[in-house]
């Protein structure tokens, strides 16, 4: 069972993420900040376009969305799983959520010195949202689905 909550992990974050990332809101709010900061050209540049990805983006991509489900698996989902508390799932995925998006962005904002500041925040709160959301519906299931 912990393999089909693994799985089930991977397909919802990554529906979420590509979502999120895909979306009008998404690409209209990331723009808008390199605009305010001055640094659109960043914004143009910075970024792959998905049709120009080879086979490293895309190893990459999943190595990070089977690295991410997994943690959310181990950390937040089966231990809310073994107590029986939805609550446990949502606390330390949203912590786990927060922490994978900060090891990402606070280097970028340390090392570019263009990179908008509003982003570190922006960027953590998002990481951690998306995990609280996979490992809060995955959790929730699992447990409607073991009380029925």
């Amino acid at each position: 069972m912990h393999f089909v909550r693994f799985i089930a992990a991977f397909v919802v974050y990554t529906v979420i993420d590509i979502g999120w990332n895909f979306s009008p809101i998404a690409q209209n709010m990331y723009e808008s900040l390199y605009e305010e900061s001055g640094n659109n050209a960043l914004f143009d540049s910075f970024g792959k376009q998905p049709d120009t990805w080879g086979g490293g983006e895309i190893v990459s991509l999943l190595a990070f969305l089977l690295l991410i489900a997994l943690a959310n698996s181990y950390l937040a989902i089966e231990p809310a799983v073994k107590e029986r508390n939805l609550r446990k799932a949502m606390q330390n995925s949203f912590v786990l959520g927060c922490a994978a998006y900060a090891t990402y962005i606070v280097p970028i904002f340390l090392m570019i010195a263009t990179w908008p500041g509003i982003l570190v925040p922006v960027d953590i709160l998002i990481g951690g949202l998306l995990s609280l959301i996979t490992s809060t519906v995955i959790t929730y299931v699992t447990l409607r689905r073991s009380s029925s």
